[in-house]
C-alpha cells in the first residue's frame, strides 16, 4: 500500500537508527530544527537587543499563527505560553472565587498530573473543586462530567484525550453542558493537537491549552493559549506582567501605561519564551504542511492493527475500541509490562510505561507498518524470556 506520508521519514534524524513510537510523550526532532535554534542565536549575537525589533518578536507571533492554523482558530486568538500550568494560571486569574457566587471548578479524575495540584491549590482561593471519577480508570461518561455542571460552576476543565488511555472526551457536548449553566470550558488538547483533528470553534471550546513537544514535533517550553475571541477584551487577568501590557516597550514609569494589550497577548504576562518558539516552529510547519486529515486517517489505520496484534496476543488493551472515542496512542498491559517495555527502548524501540495503563506506544505519520510488526516480534521474544532489559 503506498503511503504518501513516509516521504517525510527523513525529516526526523532519529529515524535511521531508532523504532520511535513515543510521539504521545515526546515527538522526534526535526532536523531543520537545529538551523531554527541556530537562527536565533544568529540573531542574538549579530543584533543584540535589536533582534526584539523583528526576528525575535516574529518568531513569537509566527508561532501563534502556526497554532492557530493547526487548531483552526482565527487570527489573533492565540498567545504563547511556556506550560499548561502556565496557561491554567493566565486563565484562572481571570476570576474572582473567594465569596462568590460561581465559585465552583470541575475537572476529572483523568487528568494530567499538572492538572490536580493546579486545580487543589486555587481551594486556598475560594475555589470548590470537584473531580469526576471513572469507573474503569480508561474514560469517563459525558453525561456524568455534564451532571456535575450547575448554575455555581465557573470553569469546567477537561482533557480532549486521556493521557492513561487515549480515550477521547466528547468537548463539543460538554460545552454546550457548560454554557447552559453560564460555565467556560477550558480544553486540555496536548494529546490530541497534531494527531487528532481540532477545530476549536467548532468545539466551541472558551479556552484550550496545549503545547509542542508532543504530536507536534516541537520540543518542551512552546505551550500555548487559545481564547475564544468574543471573551478577550472582557478577561483581565490578574497574572501579569510587562509583555501583556499595550506597549510593553515605553517603559512607563509609575501607574501610566499600564493599560492591557487590547487582544490575546493580554494573557502573555513575561519575557516569552523565544528560543521554544523557534524550535518548535519547524514541527508546526511539517504538521500544517500535511493536514490533520491524512494524520488522522493512518493513525486510526495504525492503531486499530495494533489492538489486533494485542488481542490476538492475549493482552489487555487498555484503550477505547472506537474510531471515534480513541487518539493515535495505544495502551497495552499485562503482567512485566514496566520490564518489557525497559528492554523495547533498550532494543531501539521506543515507547513508555505508565502505571494504571501499561505500555504506550504511538504509530505517528512517520511510522511503517513493518515498524509495528517489529514492535510486537520483539516484544514476543521479550515476554518469552528470549530478551531482557
Amino acid at each position: 500500500m503506498h503511503d504518501p506520508l513516509l516521504a517525510y521519514r527523513d525529516r526526523f534524524p532519529i529515524l535511521e537508527k531508532k523504532i520511535y513510537l513515543a510521539s504521545h510523550t515526546l515527538g522526534p526532532a526535526p532536523a531543520a530544527t537545529r538551523e531554527a535554534l541556530l537562527e536565533f542565536y544568529d540573531a542574538w549575537n549579530e543584533q543584540g537587543i535589536l533582534a526584539w525589533d523583528a526576528p525575535w518578536w516574529d518568531a513569537v507571533t509566527g508561532f501563534s499563527e502556526l497554532i492557530e492554523d493547526i487548531l483552526h482558530a482565527p487570527r489573533g486568538s492565540v498567545v504563547p505560553m511556556q506550560n499548561v500550568t502556565r496557561a491554567f494560571a493566565a486563565i484562572f486569574s481571570c476570576f474572582e472565587f473567594e465569596g462568590a457566587e460561581r465559585n465552583r471548578v470541575v475537572t476529572t479524575g483523568l487528568e494530567f498530573t499538572t492538572t490536580r495540584p493546579f486545580m487543589l491549590q486555587q481551594r486556598r482561593l475560594g475555589a470548590q473543586v470537584e473531580f469526576v471519577g471513572s469507573d474503569d480508570g480508561i474514560s469517563i461518561p459525558t453525561e456524568r462530567i455534564c451532571e456535575a455542571i450547575d448554575e455555581r460552576t465557573r470553569l469546567v476543565v477537561v482533557s480532549h484525550t486521556f493521557f492513561r488511555s487515549a480515550a477521547l472526551a466528547d468537548l463539543k457536548t460538554i460545552a454546550k453542558a457548560a454554557h447552559e449553566k453560564g460555565a467556560y470550558l477550558v480544553g486540555d488538547g496536548y494529546q490530541t493537537a497534531g494527531c487528532v483533528p481540532v477545530r476549536v470553534r467548532d468545539l466551541d471550546v472558551d479556552f484550550f491549552v496545549g503545547g509542542s513537544h508532543k504530536w507536534l514535533c516541537g520540543g518542551p517550553g512552546a505551550g500555548y493559549l487559545y481564547v475564544k475571541k468574543s471573551l478577550i477584551p472582557t478577561l483581565e487577568p490578574r497574572f501579569r506582567g510587562w509583555f501583556g501590557l499595550k506597549d510593553p516597550f515605553a517603559f512607563a514609569q509609575g501607574d501610566a501605561g499600564l493599560e492591557l494589550n487590547e487582544g490575546v497577548y493580554r494573557f502573555l504576562a513575561g519575557t516569552p519564551n523565544v528560543p521554544a518558539c523557534y524550535s518548535a516552529r519547524e514541527g508546526l510547519k511539517i504538521i500544517r504542511e500535511i493536514g490533520d486529515e491524512a494524520i488522522r486517517a493512518k493513525s486510526l489505520r495504525m492503531t486499530r492493527w495494533c489492538m489486533e496484534q494485542a488481542d490476538a496476543r492475549g493482552l489487555t488493551v487498555r484503550t477505547p475500541r472506537a474510531d471515534d472515542q480513541r487518539s493515535g496512542m495505544v495502551c497495552i498491559n499485562f503482567d512485566g509490562a514496566k520490564e518489557a517495555c525497559e528492554a523495547l527502548c533498550a532494543s531501539g524501540v521506543v515507547c513508555d510505561f505508565r502505571p494504571d495503563c501499561g505500555v504506550r506506544m504511538s504509530p505517528h505519520f512517520f511510522t511503517t507498518m513493518d515498524e509495528l510488526g517489529v514492535f510486537f516480534e520483539r516484544l514476543d521474544r521479550i515476554r518469552s524470556g528470549a530478551v531482557t532489559a
